[in-house]
């Protein structure tokens, strides 16, 4: 248990349940002070009305004929009183300039209070005795100065008491303090002259009692005067949350009431002659000696029941501090605690260890001086300061510099709430992760080096298809050429000498409709060498360039299918890059044999769109139409050379539903064919 009190992590958690006790104090200050305003109030308003009866020459129930200029004056004198305690403890507005307006009334009230003394004890009048004539011609006073003496004393202390409110000398020593409770003895001596019926407390060397009223408004005020300031040492004995403070809150109402009613039985015996009055002081003693014996024995027990439940409750924290510790202590995970301000007020061996630094050097410090670099530092103060604002939890990643070197750490941070309910700091769990954070940026690095070998490997074989299609142009080429130099010439040359044939043949009929089927199939041999040698090598897109090669296209393409071909192009001349031009080409003749072969379409639209440096051409028909399964399948030769076409030269194809039926097949290629090497092509 010893070990436990002396760690310093010990004295931590001490340190916080004291910043709740302050809190819980708190409460009871301003409940104090709005109780002295609630007084003051009170007392302020009878005043008032007592004081506007008496200048009124109302007749009220509680004042007698001969105390009406008596009740006047000191109504004056509480209400000066009040209304100077009231400015004094007033929270808003210019407040120094308010507390001066209350000392200024304080001195009024000492020096009304002193004249009207004078005057009482010099058996003359004054201007004071002027005054009151002015404020109360028909009144009639009784005493020579208008005020009773005693007032005049409790009004002379209040004075000063209000003048010293917060006046104070060494040890904390309060001199309104002091001032107010001599008011409230001096007040309490005339009220129990009424309590007990004894003539001389009343009038207190006097001709003249003092109204009940005035003595129970001094009363009042001094408790006032004492409530107004319960930071002040006596009323801070009380309002701490200390069990001494508790002990007074609860017992010394109890022992007044218990006294004064204990008392005033005694004496009510003696006066209906149950026992002789010299029976009354022994009586006194034994009520007094069983009452004090009681309250001590039960201010024992209290403290006793009080000493138990913390002997208890600091065994269970210890126990639990210790339990705490030992997890803390034993963990690799870094723990620490910091408050409002930023400070360290608590961390574990681990997280010590990794900063390099005992807790006596660790301790109250603040993040600039315990991490090496001030970027770390800024970054962790504003992540708490966030998470002390929002008062939700947060899980990050941060990586820092420590002496070890650069680590990176998870770290679940949360608010840490008082018990009223405030944000008194941050409280934090981190994990080293740097291993894992090694493990991650490792794979992502080989992630990266897959990537960029993919992307080579797909440039090369990119190249080799642009290659490839090359050198299949080129041998569609040299096929056309022989087609047209060879066969052309030969089927020619056969055409000329069948000619000679025909003049030799028999007249009759079975050589007739031999020639007829000769001349058939010779003129269908050269038509399809014709349209092979076209297909193969496209001369109207050499000599006339894409439009004519697309209605070219389009034309024999309605020929050979019967299906109506309609063609939306540029008015103005087209000039783009030779591959380009090809690229269109091939792939509008691949887009029309897949209709003709699938679509069961009646009508085909060519659309080409030509901006500044971009062509798009949609190809629309009103066939049955493909799935989305369809269009998403690019396994196909049809639609996967398509897409690799227009990738390769830097475009795109989409494919979608017609409105009504049918395909829409939309290419978007550059004008131009972008530069780009291999290893570009791999960077990007």
């Amino acid at each position: 248990m010893e070990n436990v009190a002396g760690d310093p992590h010990y004295q931590d958690v001490l340190k916080m349940r004291a910043l709740d006790s302050l809190a819980s104090t708190k409460t009871y200050v301003w409940r104090t002070t709005a109780a002295a305003l609630a007084v003051t109030v009170l007392i302020m308003l009878v005043s008032a009305f007592v004081l506007a009866a008496g200048l009124k020459q109302i007749s009220l129930p509680f004042l007698t004929s001969q105390l009406s200029v008596v009740s006047i004056n000191t109504a004056a004198g509480f209400l000066l009183a009040t209304v100077s305690l009231a400015l004094q403890c007033t929270v808003v507005g210019p407040r120094s300039v308010i507390k001066y307006a209350g000392k200024l009334l304080a001195v009024l009230l000492l020096v009304l209070a002193t004249a009207a003394l004078t005057q009482d004890f010099m058996g003359s009048a004054g201007w004071f005795d002027m005054v009151l004539s002015e404020l109360a011609p028909h009144s009639g006073a009784s005493f020579p100065g208008g005020l009773h003496p005693m007032a005049g004393i409790g009004f002379i202390f209040s004075g000063t008491a209000l003048l010293l409110l917060d006046f104070r000398f060494e040890k904390e020593q309060y001199v309104a303090e002091y001032l107010a409770i001599s008011l409230l003895f001096l007040s309490a001596i005339p009220l129990l002259g009424y309590l007990y019926s004894v003539s001389a407390m009343i009038h207190m060397v006097y001709a003249t009692g003092i109204p009940l009223l005035s003595a129970v408004a001094f009363l009042l005020f001094g408790l006032a005067l004492m409530m107004s300031r319960p930071r002040h040492r006596l009323m801070a004995i009380i309002t701490r949350h200390a069990p001494g403070g508790q002990m007074l809150r609860r017992s010394l109402p109890q022992m007044l009431v218990l006294l004064v009613a204990l008392h005033w039985l005694a004496d009510w015996g003696t006066r209906q002659n149950l026992y002789d009055r010299t029976s009354l002081p022994p009586l006194l003693t034994l009520v007094d000696s069983v009452l004090v014996l009681f309250i001590f024995w039960r201010a024992g027990g209290k403290v006793d029941l009080e000493y138990g439940a913390r002997l208890q409750s600091a065994a269970e924290l210890a126990e639990a501090t210790a339990l705490l510790i030992a997890v803390s202590d034993n963990t690799n995970d870094l723990i620490f605690v910091k408050d409002y301000q930023d400070r360290l007020i608590f961390a574990n061996p681990a997280y010590l260890r990794r900063l390099g630094l005992s807790w006596e050097l660790a301790k109250y410090r603040r993040s600039r001086e315990l991490f090496p670099l001030t970027e770390d530092a800024d970054r962790i103060d504003q992540d708490d300061i966030r998470i002390m604002n929002g008062g939700v939890s947060e899980t990050l990643a941060q990586t820092v510099q420590l002496p070890e070197g650069i680590v990176t750490f998870q770290i679940t941070k949360s608010p840490w709430f008082g018990q009223q309910g405030q944000v008194m700091g941050v409280v934090g769990i981190a994990t080293d992760i740097s291993e894992r954070k090694h493990a991650e940026d490792s794979l992502k690095q080989r992630e990266l080096e897959l990537e960029r070998t993919i992307a080579q490997r797909t440039a090369l074989l990119r190249e080799l298809a642009n290659h490839m299609e090359t050198i299949r142009e080129e041998e569609k080429r040299a096929i056309a050429r022989e087609l047209h130099d060879n066969m052309g010439a030969s089927l020619t040359a056969l055409s000329m000498h069948l000619e000679g044939v025909y003049k030799i043949l028999p007249e009759n009929a079975h050589w007739q409709n031999r020639q007829g089927q000769m001349k058939s199939l010779l003129s269908s041999l050269v038509a399809t060498t014709r349209r092979i040698q076209t297909e193969l090598r496209p001369n109207m897109l050499e000599l006339f360039g894409l439009k004519a090669a697309i209605i070219e296209q389009l034309e024999d393409f309605g020929q050979r299918t019967e299906i109506v071909c309609k063609s939306s192009l540029p008015d103005e001349d087209i000039t783009i890059d030779r591959r380009i031009e090809i690229a269109v080409y091939r792939m509008l003749q691949e887009i029309l044999n897949n209709v003709s072969k699938h679509a069961h379409a009646s009508q085909v639209e060519v659309i080409l769109d030509i901006d500044e440096d971009r062509l798009a051409l949609t190809v629309r028909d009103n066939g049955v139409g493909m799935s989305q399964e369809r269009f998403e399948n690019t396994s196909t030769h049809g639609l996967r050379g398509l897409n690799e076409r227009a990738t390769y030269l830097g475009g795109k194809v989409r494919f979608a539903a017609g409105k009504d039926k049918g395909t829409a097949v939309v290419i978007e290629l550059p004008m131009a064919v972008p530069v780009q090497s291999s290893g570009e092509q791999a960077k990007a």
